[in-house]
């Protein structure tokens, strides 16, 4: 027994070794957008643009794909109207929302114009909206082939006329300046494309549980430099540049494209059909030899993806299969190895009095179980501190953990039975 068990925690152990190396290498490589302010130069990987021919105030086009968001939009438009950006359109697509997101669309562009109106005659405040233009548009009936969030960003960066296209979902918010960050950002690496991770708000206990699980991966399983630098351990160039697409990832909460690379690498209709649609755009990118990087948006960004247990369960439920692009075998050893790493040491720990043997192996199994546990507490503080996110969601991993594989249960035979919700 001892040395199963021995046997089946060696994986999670190597789990944290690396995952710990992951962490050490994105404290230096995943930047805030918040430290991008007042950074203009062009200091990073080469891209397809000339730094010395760009804009320094491009036109910038906000995408905001909204359906039955009357619940989130106006906190995002609100948002939106105290922006520093000088020039900025703003595109609202309403895709068939059977609530008032219309309603509050249309208003918002109401106001602006109201508000250009009112400042050309008693002049302009802070955050002037003088050169602003803001568009609602009613989504096209879906072709067969896409999924509904794709054709609505397709049709909103046709739409777009800008030199940078900003997808933004519409249960995000930004600070003033976060669109001069982002765009400081691009100007800094001198990018073609960029992410960003929102700041994740939680409230309830669920929310610091689920959603701090769901998030903490970005900051211990993606050594986020990959994604726009190969990996220098690779001895082979060639082989490094075949490689650093599978380290390309992007949020869909917030994807940042110059108008130039959108268009030469597909775009949304590249991946018409895709769940995870945001992780193949990167990709994408990266094959085509443009640059990316990754930004986290604490201080710049906001996002409170679900607010209760049933939206939570749901919203994870429709896509956790697909972030595995339904392949059963990575998605059990996924499942295998989170058991081994999380669950497995706590109950070793808690079992220690009924499976201790006088044998030397139960002591090595008991010693690696805590320190197992000890370190994966270790990290999610360290999580918790990088992205000022409450210590409390620390001490609820394992919660979060255990919720993951119910879940996992569940997809698993609604793939089965052929019953996944729609």
């Amino acid at each position: 027994m001892d040395v199963l068990l021995l046997a089946l925690l060696i994986p999670g152990l190597l789990f944290f070794i690396i995952t710990t190396l992951i962490i050490v290498h994105n404290h230096r490589h995943f930047p805030g957008l918040a430290a991008m302010i007042g950074d203009k130069v062009f200091d990073g990987p080469g891209s397809s643009c000339d730094p010395d021919t760009r804009d320094p105030q491009p036109l910038v086009s906000v995408l905001i794909p909204a359906r039955n968001e009357e619940r989130n939009l106006p906190k995002l438009l609100e948002s939106l109207q105290q922006q520093d950006w000088p020039r900025l359109e703003v595109h609202i697509l309403d895709d068939q929302s059977e609530d008032r997101t219309g309603i509050i669309a249309e208003t918002f562009r109401e106001q602006i114009e109201f508000s250009k109106k009112a400042n050309s005659v008693h002049g302009s405040g802070p955050h002037s909206t003088d050169s602003w233009e803001v568009f609602v548009h009613s989504s096209a009936n879906k072709p067969n082939g896409w999924l509904g969030k794709n054709w609505a960003c397709h049709q909103l960066a046709n739409y777009a006329r800008g030199d940078v296209f900003i997808f933004l979902d519409a249960d995000t918010w930004l600070a003033s300046d976060a669109i001069s960050s982002i765009m400081a950002g691009l100007n800094r690496y001198n990018l073609d494309f960029a992410t960003v991770w929102p700041h994740q708000v939680m409230e309830t206990i669920p929310e610091k549980a689920v959603v701090a699980t769901v998030y903490s991966t970005v900051a211990t399983y993606l050594p986020t430099r990959y994604s726009y630098r190969a990996p220098l351990w690779i001895p082979n160039q060639i082989l490094r540049e075949k490689v650093k697409p599978l380290f390309a990832s992007a949020c869909g909460q917030c994807m940042i494209f110059t108008s130039e690379t959108y268009h030469a690498t597909g775009g949304h209709e590249s991946v018409k059909n895709q769940v995870v649609e945001d992780v193949m755009l990167a990709k994408n990118v990266v094959k085509a030899g443009k640059t990316m990087r990754m930004f986290h948006g604490t201080g710049r960004l906001w996002c409170r993806m679900y607010s209760n247990p049933s939206e939570l369960f749901q919203g994870f439920r429709k896509n956790f299969f697909a972030g595995f692009r339904y392949r059963y075998l990575p998605f059990l050893a996924a499942w295998f190895l989170h058991f081994a790493a999380f669950v497995l040491p706590v109950l070793v720990l808690v079992c220690a009095g009924m499976i201790a043997s006088h044998t030397s192996d139960a002591g090595i199994v008991i010693w690696i179980s805590a320190t197992m546990v000890v370190v994966a507490f270790l990290q999610r503080i360290w999580v918790a501190k990088f992205l000022e996110w409450p210590l409390s969601t620390a001490f609820l991993y394992l919660p979060g953990i255990l919720w993951f594989h119910i879940l996992a249960f569940v997809v698993l035979r609604d793939r089965l039975s052929d019953s996944r919700p729609s």
